[in-house]
């Protein structure tokens, strides 16, 4: 009533003060309704840097901001987060943001990158003021990118691998592939046959010569186990992507054992091409870092397995 009654008096002797009081009050409502509308109307996305990036490049992460509104929202602030998979990192940053009305607006955000692995930055969220910041609105707006982030090549000795073929004694090459050691059955002796086929106690057993017969492979290659263990994962993955770049420029395809340590099982993946060997650091640098060595459960898991390669932080062990 006290109100009412002094607004009277004032527009009773000064119209045009009273409706510029007016205004002022009901100026800060307009404001947060005009914010309030302006919110549900902005977006942002990301998109990554088309280009392969590589431990130690700087690259850049686009943000999209599209305001669809007729409010221009000149103070909207983002809290993201960032880091490498392997070096979580729970810091909070925050970049600030213009949406003006009926725009469409580009922003870059600039990052150099320390070591391999799969950089990620995520937002859920964008903090939107009113024109006149009387009210702060808090908008969903969820932005993750993941990026891989490759290993660099590594000098690496001259020292030139030969294809694994398996066992001398029993792998002999063939136009339609190379004999494996794997036993297919047993049959009688031909003429021609070598002499060191010859399965001796079956052949005793039978009364008659009977020889060792192989399954057929056409490729019989290396495996390369990576070691990807927590706090030295650096040197695994330069390792293992030096020796893999080296191999195919020698015409050397192998195969890769990827370690899963939450399953604690193994995927394996031919490589045959350079995209084969990136799909291949993306696969183990996805799976993240084991607490102990991989070598110990892989054997386990594969009794009487050889032509193994292991790559560990300390080097690399061909057993």
């Amino acid at each position: 009533m006290t109100a009412a009654v002094l607004l009277f008096s004032v527009f009773y002797r000064q119209p045009l003060a009273s409706i510029l009081l007016v205004f002022l009050i009901v100026l800060p409502f307009l404001s947060i309704a005009a914010g309030y509308y302006g919110s549900k109307h902005l977006s942002v996305t990301a998109s990554a840097p088309p280009e392969q990036i590589t431990e130690g490049d700087e690259f850049r992460i686009r943000l999209h901001i599209r305001n669809t509104s007729f409010v221009p929202l000149l103070r909207c602030i983002i809290k993201y987060t960032y880091g490498n998979s392997y070096r979580k990192d729970d810091r909070e940053y925050t970049i600030t943001l213009a949406g003006e009305s009926f725009v469409s607006d580009h922003i870059n955000i600039s990052f150099k990158t320390s070591m391999p692995g799969m950089f990620n930055l995520d937002a859920d969220s964008i903090l939107i003021s009113d024109p006149l910041h009387f009210r702060t609105f808090t908008v969903k707006n969820e932005i993750h990118i993941m990026i891989p982030v490759m290993p660099s090549v590594v000098p690496f000795p001259d020292t030139v691998l030969s294809k694994y073929e398996g066992e001398p004694a029993d792998d002999i090459p063939s136009d339609n592939g190379e004999l494996t050691r794997d036993i297919r059955q047993l049959r009688e002796y031909r003429a021609g046959d070598r002499l060191k086929d010859i399965h001796w106690k079956a052949s005793a057993s039978a009364q008659e010569l009977m020889v060792k017969e192989y399954e057929r492979s056409v490729d019989l290659m290396y495996l390369l186990l990576p070691e990807i263990i927590k706090g030295k994962e650096d040197p695994a993955l330069r390792l293992y992507y030096s020796l893999g770049k080296k191999m195919l420029s020698e015409n050397m395809g192998f195969r890769t054992a990827v370690y899963h340590p939450d399953e604690k099982t193994f995927y394996y993946c031919n490589v045959s091409c350079t995209s084969d060997l990136d799909e291949s650091v993306y696969e183990i640098m996805r799976q993240g870092a084991s607490e102990t060595e991989v070598y110990p459960m892989f054997t386990a898991q594969n009794p009487g397995s050889y032509g193994i390669i292991r790559i560990c932080p300390e080097g690399i062990l061909n057993t």
